[in-house]
């Protein structure tokens, strides 16, 4: 398995101690591979991933979504993924040629 192309995003987790509020961020990748996109909890084929959208929330934070036939998933970014999805857009024109 290569990896083609890396995305950073980000898991919020909330928890209460002492009637005070903590969010604590995680920062995880999302990997594209020359067949799959890998998260820290799935793996999606190329073949099962229907589109990839993102949509920008603030002026620096937004949420990548993959539309597969499984549901859809978002994913909290940082960073803006335009070269991940150009790189994913290449890897499943090649993929389409072969079946």
């Amino acid at each position: 398995m290569k990896i083609i192309a890396s995305l950073p995003y980000i898991i919020v987790s909330r928890s209460i101690d002492w009637n005070k509020q903590y969010y604590q961020e995680k920062e995880e990748q999302l990997l594209l591979a020359d067949d799959k996109i890998i998260s820290h909890l799935n793996e999606f084929l190329l073949g099962e991933i229907w589109d990839i959208s993102y949509r920008a929330s603030s002026s620096e934070n937004g949420f990548f979504y993959l539309h597969t036939n499984r549901g859809l998933f978002s994913y909290h970014v940082k960073a803006e993924p335009s070269e991940f999805i150009s790189k994913y857009q290449e890897m499943k024109k090649r993929v389409k040629k072969y079946d």
